[in-house]
């Protein structure tokens, strides 16, 4: 007997792989190559006051990498825990990952909009294995 995991858990696993490519863009930008003068925790608190200032004119752009890891989990949980399974639920999650998948191309560029756009297949076909 073949086991095979359903499409829901796989479209929910995969949500979390754009998750963790945004952490790690935002672990490089505020713990590498940090001063020696000062400790690192100093300079990622530097980093982001400076980041979500009012000087800073890319301010939205960081602000979407927050939303988007916390976005990719929050759908990522909502795939796993199976909130799919009426074709309702499915449709409207469905319609929520491609519209994240569309303005992470928008804002991001293919490279990590590829990552969040891959669950959205694995969704359409929780769909029809309901």
């Amino acid at each position: 007997m073949k086991l095979r995991p359903a499409p829901h858990a796989i479209a929910g696993w995969l949500l979390f792989v754009p998750a963790l490519a945004a952490m790690g863009i935002w672990y490089i930008y505020l713990f590498v190559a940090t001063p020696d003068n000062i400790s690192v925790w100093d300079s990622a608190i530097g980093q982001l006051r400076h980041t979500f200032s009012n000087e800073n004119p890319q301010a939205w752009w960081f602000a979407w990498l927050v939303a988007l890891p916390i976005a990719c989990i929050l759908f990522g949980v909502a795939y796993l825990k199976n909130l799919s399974r009426t074709r309702a639920r499915g449709v409207a999650l469905l319609c929520c990952v491609v519209a994240l998948a569309i303005a992470t191309f928008a804002l991001n560029g293919l490279g990590l909009a590829i990552f969040v756009a891959l669950p959205a297949w694995w969704g359409y076909r929780a769909l029809h294995a309901t």
